[in-house]
């Protein structure tokens, strides 16, 4: 496995050590679609999709789904965290390894997930405060209003009750606005719902998809060039590409996403980052 940025003390101790200003955000890279968000000591501090076990292929020593790298840091390292988003049931972003561990020491952690998520959690979590995530309907975590957002992953998918099964999600605080897509292809719905948000800061999946990926089960999200062309259609100040950096068999080069954002979109402001990373964005 790779080496990691910075892990376990030593990364919790700098989340807890992080200190912001007026219209500023901190956000780490937890790895696959993993964030971790912090605003102003009064904001709190939330993640999405922590993938923090290696569940997937311990289930199933078959997987072709395998870590490239050791988690940044343990689950109940987490105990204090406001809250968790999860933005659907795929084992890489509803990872019940993590959330269980979680939940044994979580003491005011409230627990997002999509309607339809309800009965993948409900029997593992007991102590985090559940709340069903539902398309355009706000909730508040401390600081952070959130607002879960339709995605297709890679169509819209809707249960019985016409909830949406994948989700993103609008986030603000401190002033900041950031847009994590979740998995999703693009379409004009998104385009328009993000556009009108004006995301300061977009997260977006870089994986794509293709035939024999598909073939074998593995559903897509948008490409390295799309996802540069979605950054500049919606107007983001600054595009992190996500979901490329976990799982060999599932993922692209993101200096393609750098090399077309070169050619095509010189000026749009992007980062890469590296598990374990810190990133503060000051607005």
């Amino acid at each position: 496995m790779q080496k990691l940025y910075r892990s376990g003390k030593a990364l919790m101790n700098e989340v807890l050590e992080t200190k912001l200003m007026d219209q500023t955000i901190a956000f780490w890279s937890l790895g696959q679609a993993g964030v971790l968000i912090k605003g102003q000591q009064e904001d709190g501090w939330i993640c999405i999709d922590p993938y923090l076990t290696a569940i997937i292929e311990e289930a199933e020593p078959q997987s072709e789904f395998k870590r490239a790298f050791p988690p940044v840091i343990e689950p109940a390292m987490l105990k204090n965290i406001d809250g968790v988003l999860i933005t659907h049931d795929h084992g890489d972003h509803l990872d019940l390894g993590t959330l269980k561990e979680l939940d044994l020491v979580a003491e005011k952690t409230s627990l997002i997930v999509p309607a339809p998520c309800k009965a993948s959690v409900t029997n593992e979590v007991g102590q985090m405060k559940l709340h069903l995530a539902k398309a355009d309907e706000p909730l508040t975590i401390k600081g952070f209003t959130i607002t879960p957002v339709p995605a297709a992953h890679t169509e819209y998918v809707v249960d019985e009750n016409n909830d949406h099964a994948f989700l993103g999600y609008f986030i603000e605080a401190n002033g900041v606005k950031l847009y994590h897509s979740g998995d999703t292809v693009i379409t004009p719905l998104l385009i328009e719902k993000v556009k009108a948000f004006k995301p300061d800061v977009a997260f977006l999946p870089i994986n794509g998809g293709d035939y024999f990926r598909t073939s074998r089960g593995i559903v897509g999200n948008m490409s390295f060039r799309e996802a540069a062309d979605f950054s500049a259609a919606v107007g983001a100040d600054l595009a992190i590409p996500i979901h490329f950096d976990m799982f060999p068999n599932n993922r692209d080069n993101p200096a393609y996403f750098v090399d077309y954002l070169f050619h095509h979109y010189p000026t749009q402001k992007f980062h890469m980052m590296v598990p374990g990373e810190r990133f503060i964005y000051f607005k």
